[in-house]
């Protein structure tokens, strides 16, 4: 039986970009190429997308092309993390030279998020109708480690944006029992769950850290609180939604 080796992957948006795709790929003996195209691109990208494909063949490269707006950053986020975390034991690097401004930055932080190399080619020129002409070096760069909004986090954000947008107001009473109905494992790992009890669990290992992060706020409300998501909980939550 065969032992599976790493593979070397790309991924770059294609754009109006030649030599700054394939040849990265070339000079690192990449494996497979993910080139990120957009449906309905005009005539230069598709030109500039069937050059890089002809000469990733000469070089004996494999390629797949994936449909991403890359003028749209959910998708473009959305589309990198996932090809990242679906070869998450391979060596994956992401060029964020090629393609547009929002692919570099989604690209920066998708390999932030899940442990991708980014990478930036410098031109040596710009040719006719702002077409790179061959490479001058390419850098790698430092990806700093962040980490995707927590699930339980986003169980929990879902539940409040869903009780506002059908006008419900939500207690502590209400959101403890969504965390027991739930089964979240800060009340999993415990034995106190009387209802007593379970304000300071939920309280301890959701709401507190959740208002920390300023994802929800706390207000008064007839002899109890009411807890509602704020603008930056649902930020998160959008975010999280384009990373399933």
């Amino acid at each position: 039986m065969s032992l599976q080796t790493t593979q070397r992957i790309h991924i770059a948006p294609q754009g109006y970009d030649q030599d700054r795709i394939y040849k990265p790929a070339v000079e690192t003996d990449a494996d497979l190429v993910y080139l990120l195209v957009t449906e309905g691109d005009d005539e230069q990208s598709v030109e500039c997308q069937e050059v890089v494909e002809s000469k990733l063949e000469e070089a004996g490269i494999d390629y797949e092309t994936e449909e991403c707006n890359i003028f749209n950053p959910d998708e473009a986020i959305q589309t990198i993390s996932s090809l990242i975390r679906e070869h998450s034991d391979d060596d994956v690097k992401v060029n964020i030279s090629t393609g547009s401004k929002i692919t570099a930055i989604s690209g920066m932080f998708a390999c932030m998020m899940y442990g991708a190399s980014p990478y930036y080619v410098q031109a040596e020129d710009y040719g006719e109708e702002t077409v790179s002409v061959g490479v001058e070096e390419m850098f790698e760069l430092p990806a700093y480690p962040i980490e995707p909004p927590e699930e339980e986090f986003v169980k929990i954000l879902g539940f409040l944006k869903q009780k506002e947008e059908d006008d419900e107001t939500v207690k502590i009473k209400d959101l403890n029992s969504f965390i027991q109905s739930e089964d979240l494992d800060g009340v999993k790992a415990t034995t106190r769950k009387d209802e007593n009890n379970i304000y300071d669990i939920a309280n301890d290992a959701y709401i507190q850290p959740m208002m920390e992060q300023g994802h929800i706020q706390m207000t008064p409300i007839a002899g109890s609180k009411r807890i509602q998501i704020t603008q930056k909980g649902k930020r998160t939550l959008e975010f999280s939604e384009h990373l399933q």
